[in-house]
C-alpha cells in the first residue's frame, strides 16, 4: 500500500492540522475512495511532464509533490489516524514506534502518551531540570529509648513502641533544584538552588533556615590535537546570594589519564595584598590536585592520587580502582588483549544475571585525625537494571560500613542503603521519577548498634530476593519464550527471502558434498552424518530454530579433516545463517570416522577441528 511510511520531514506550511486535506480539497471525513480519486485527478493535472513552460513546470512540480505527500499520509490508515489526532506532530510520533498492531481504543492513548514523552524530552534537553526533596526523620527513640511508667516500672514492648512512635520527628527538610542549559557551542550554564531547614539538637538557637543559590559556568576548550581524544574543561561556581568567593575547577582529559585541579578564592584571600598586617597569618586558598591514570596498557585498572590543602590541614589520598564485564553465557573465548564489552543486542536471559559488571576500589587517606583505609565493591546487573554496592572505611577513630542497592529504569529509580558507624545507624531511601528525587534519610539509632544495622540490611534484602525468585524470574522466563516465538515467526514470515537464498546455497553445495562423502567413505574417513546450527540451550521456545547444515559442513571436509577458524560467528559460512539474533549458538555435529561414531558440540566462536578422540561415542 502506498504511504507505508510517512514523509521523512514535514514542511513548515503543514503546521495546519488539516493542511493535507486542503491540498486534496477534501473534508476530514472523506472516504478512502474519495482520497484515491482526488489524488489521481490532481496528479494528472500537476504532473511535471505535461508542462512545457519551465516556470509552469517548476510550479507544477512543487504542487505535484505536495499532492503526493498528502496522499502518502492520508492513504495509510495509521498515519491518517495519527494526523487526524495530533497533526504533523502525530506523523513524527508514528515514525518512532510501531502503532500498526494496536487496537483502535489503544491507538490514541498510546499516541498521546508518546506526545507527552516527546514534550518531556524536549524540556529535558533544553534545561535538564533536576529536583530533590529531602525529608530527614529521627526514629532513634524506637531503638534507643527505654520508657518508664509514672511509678518507674518499665513499660511493655508494645507500650514502649507506642511511646517511641510519638517521639519520632522530622529533623531536616531540604529542597534542591537545578537547571542546566547550553548557552554556546562549548559553554554550559547551571543554576542550582537549595533551601535547608532543620534543628540543632545541642544548640539554644533551635531551628535554622539556610537558603543557597549557586551559579556555575562550564566551558570546554578545543582539544590540543584533533586526532587525540583529549579535552580541557574549566568551570567556575559562586554563591549568588552572598559574597563568598568563587570555586574554580579545571579538568584535562587525555587518552590514558585525567588531571583535575580545584581551588576556592575567597574575598579575604584576594584582598590580602591590601589588608595584610605585619604579624598576621597569611591565608592560603584551599585546593586539591588529583591525577587518575591507567596503570597498565589494555587494562581497566586505574590509579588515583589526590593532594590537597583543606581547612584542617594537608590531605593525601591514593586509590586503585578497576572494573570488568562478565558474561555467563557461553559465546566463545576472547583473546587476553580483547576487553569484554556488553553486546549491542541480547536476547533476555531467564535469570537476568547473565551479564554484569563488577567494580572495586581500595585506597587510603592521610589527613590527620581523619586518616583511614577505605574500600568499595559493586555489582551492576545490566538486564535487571540493578546495582549493588558495599563500602567500608576503617579510620583512626571509627569503623564505618555501608550496604545498599538501586534499581534504575528508563525514567525512574529506587534505591536504599544502610550505614553504620560509631555515630549510629542510618537508613536512606531514594526514589526518582523523571529527574525528580525524593530522599528519606532515617536515623534509626544514634548509638553504635551492629545488630540493628545487620537486620536492617538483611530483612529487606531477603524480601527482595523472594520477590526476584517468585515474581521477576518467572516473568523473565515468559519474556524469553515470547522472544524465541517471535524469532521463529519472523523467520517464517518476514525472512522468507533469507530461507530461499539458504536453500539455493545448499543446492549449489550438494554436488560438492556428495563427492567429498563418496571419497571419505572409500577411505573410511570423515563422514558427516548430521550437523545442526542453532541456540546453545535446548529449552522451551527453541523448537524450529536450528539450521540443518549437514551438506555445507560435509562440503568443507578435505582429506578426512575439517577445520573452521574461531573468533567469529559461523553464520557467515555458505549454507549457514543466523536463525535467532542475540542468542548464543552451537554447532552440533554427529560424524563417523574409521567406522566409529563421534559427536561434538562446538560453541559459535570456538574453532572446529575434526576428528578428535574426545568426540568418540562409547
Amino acid at each position: 500500500m502506498p504511504g507505508t511510511h510517512p514523509p521523512a520531514a514535514v514542511s513548515p506550511s503543514t503546521a495546519d492540522d488539516e493542511y493535507f486535506y486542503s491540498v486534496l480539497n477534501l473534508p476530514k471525513a472523506a472516504s478512502d475512495h474519495e482520497i484515491r480519486e482526488r489524488y489521481r485527478q490532481l496528479s494528472i493535472v500537476f504532473h511535471p511532464d505535461k508542462q512545457t513552460d519551465e516556470r509552469r513546470k517548476e510550479a507544477a512540480t512543487e504542487r505535484f509533490l505536495e499532492v503526493q505527500k498528502a496522499y502518502e499520509v492520508l492513504s495509510d490508515p495509521v498515519t491518517r489516524r495519527a494526523y487526524d489526532i495530533l497533526g504533523s506532530e502525530g506523523l513524527l510520533l508514528v515514525q518512532s514506534a510501531d502503532f500498526r498492531h494496536l487496537a483502535e481504543e489503544d491507538f490514541e492513548r498510546e499516541l498521546r502518551r508518546q506526545q507527552r514523552e516527546l514534550v518531556r524530552q524536549r524540556v529535558d534537553q533544553a534545561v535538564h531540570p533536576r529536583g530533590n526533596l529531602t525529608i530527614g526523620l529521627d526514629a532513634s527513640p524506637i531503638f534507643d529509648y527505654e520508657y518508664e511508667a509514672e511509678d518507674g516500672s518499665p513499660l511493655s514492648r508494645w507500650q514502649n513502641l507506642q511511646a517511641a512512635l510519638g517521639d519520632v520527628r522530622r529533623d531536616t527538610f531540604g529542597v534542591r533544584h537545578r537547571v542546566q542549559t547550553q548557552v554556546r557551542d562549548k559553554t554550559w550554564l547551571t543554576l542550582s538552588s537549595r533551601l535547608t531547614m532543620g534543628s540543632r539538637p545541642n544548640s539554644r538557637q533551635g531551628s535554622y533556615i539556610k537558603p543557597l543559590l549557586m551559579g556555575t559556568v562550564r566551558h570546554q576548550f578545543s582539544p590540543r590535537v584533533d586526532c587525540e581524544p583529549s579535552a580541557y574543561f574549566v568551570q567556575a561556581t559562586t554563591n549568588l546570594l552572598a559574597v563568598s568567593g568563587v570555586s574554580l575547577k579545571g579538568t584535562y582529559r587525555a587518552a590514558d589519564y585525567t588531571l583535575t585541579c580545584q581551588t576556592g578564592l575567597h574575598p579575604a584571600v584576594l584582598l590580602q595584598p591590601f589588608t595584610h598586617r605585619k604579624g598576621d597569618a597569611f591565608l592560603l586558598p584551599a585546593g586539591t590536585v588529583s591525577l587518575a591514570r591507567q596503570l597498565f596498557p589494555k587494562s581497566p585498572m586505574q590509579g588515583v592520587l589526590e593532594i590537597g590543602m583543606t581547612a584542617i590541614g594537608p590531605k593525601i589520598s591514593a586509590a586503585v580502582t578497576s572494573s570488568a564485564f562478565h558474561d555467563s553465557l557461553d559465546i566463545g573465548e576472547l583473546r587476553d588483549d580483547e576487553p569484554s564489552e556488553p553486546t549491542a543486542f541480547r536476547a533476555p536471559s531467564v535469570s537476568g544475571l547473565a551479564f554484569y559488571t563488577s567494580e572495586w576500589q581500595f585506597g587510603f587517606d592521610l589527613a590527620g585525625p581523619a586518616s583511614g583505609l577505605n574500600g568499595r565493591y559493586g555489582l551492576s546487573f545490566h538486564e535487571l537494571g540493578v546495582h549493588l554496592q558495599a563500602v567500608m572505611r576503617l579510620g583512626l577513630a571509627e569503623l564505618m560500613w555501608l550496604f545498599g542497592g538501586e534499581w534504575r529504569g528508563n525514567n525512574a529509580a529506587v534505591g536504599a542503603n544502610v550505614s553504620a558507624s560509631t555515630g549510629g545507624v542510618t537508613l536512606r531511601v531514594d526514589a526518582t521519577y523523571f529527574g525528580q528525587t525524593l530522599t528519606l534519610p532515617i536515623v534509626l539509632s544514634r548509638e553504635h548498634n551492629n545488630s540493628l544495622a545487620f537486620w536492617t540490611a538483611v530483612l529487606p534484602s531477603t524480601a527482595l530476593a523472594l520477590v526476584y525468585y517468585f515474581r521477576v524470574r518467572p516473568r523473565r522466563r515468559k519474556q524469553r519464550i515470547q522472544f524465541l516465538h517471535d524469532a521463529r515467526r519472523q523467520l517464517r514470515e518476514e525472512k522468507s527471502e533469507l530461507l530461499r537464498q539458504w536453500k539455493e546455497t545448499v543446492s549449489l553445495l550438494q554436488d560438492t558434498a556428495q563427492r567429498h562423502m563418496r571419497a571419505e567413505e572409500t577411505c573410511d574417513g570423515l563422514v558427516i552424518l548430521e550437523a545442526r546450527y542453532g541456540p546453545s540451550e535446548q529449552e522451551e521456545g527453541t523448537e524450529g530454530l536450528e539450521v540443518d547444515v549437514t551438506v555445507p559442513v560435509q562440503a568443507l571436509v578435505n582429506s578426512s579433516q575439517l577445520y573452521i577458524p574461531g573468533k567469529r560467528s559461523k553464520a557467515g559460512i555458505p549454507g549457514f545463517y543466523d536463525p535467532v539474533a542475540g542468542v548464543p549458538k552451537t554447532l552440533r555435529i554427529r560424524y563417523k570416522f574409521r567406522g566409529r561414531m563421534h559427536y561434538a558440540e562446538i560453541p559459535d566462536y570456538m574453532p572446529v577441528v575434526l576428528p578428535l578422540k574426545d568426540h568418540l561415542v562409547e
